[in-house]
């Protein structure tokens, strides 16, 4: 039980909410893997799945359009559906559109699915990220959201 208050009053002391810990470490490993996977996948996709350039582009394209809209709406739906239900939403759509892209649409070879697919799974990671940063703002005491704030960016950005 003391090791659990020390390692409770260390994350305190970093300026982690205690209450949000496994938050920063979702955040982490999506930007992660998001962050590792955009070194390798266009490269992967027109040299060993016969993909053009042309289409990687658009695929990339439209990710990232969708990565936008997500962000902007993320805090309209945080307020709309609440922070929890709209973080659940953004897993599950990263999830989906992840088992698609890669179970469905590369398997297959078909590119519309591959857009279909990775544009949901684009919706997924803002939704759950700049929610989590509404749940930060939420339940960080306001002489600690500077810093707490400041780890989400550190997080963020560890990808």
């Amino acid at each position: 039980m003391n090791q659990l208050n020390d390692q409770k009053n260390f994350i305190g002391k970093i300026g982690l909410p205690p209450n949000l810990v496994w938050g920063y470490l979702g955040i982490l490993i999506f930007m992660m893997g998001d962050g590792v996977e955009q070194g390798w996948l266009s490269p992967y996709l027109i040299h060993d799945r016969g993909l053009t350039i042309e289409q990687s582009a658009t695929l990339f394209s439209v990710y990232g359009l969708t990565v936008a809209i997500s962000s902007f709406l993320s805090g309209i739906l945080a307020e709309g559906m609440g922070v929890r239900k709209a973080m659940w939403v953004g897993f599950l759509l990263f999830v989906a559109g992840t088992f698609g892209f890669v179970g469905l649409g590369l398997k297959n070879q078909d590119f519309s699915i591959m857009l279909l697919t990775y544009a949901i799974r684009g919706f997924g990671y803002p939704l759950f990220a700049y929610t989590f940063l509404v749940w930060i703002t939420y339940r960080t005491p306001q002489n600690k959201l500077g810093t707490a704030v400041g780890w989400f960016w550190f997080v963020f950005t560890g990808g």
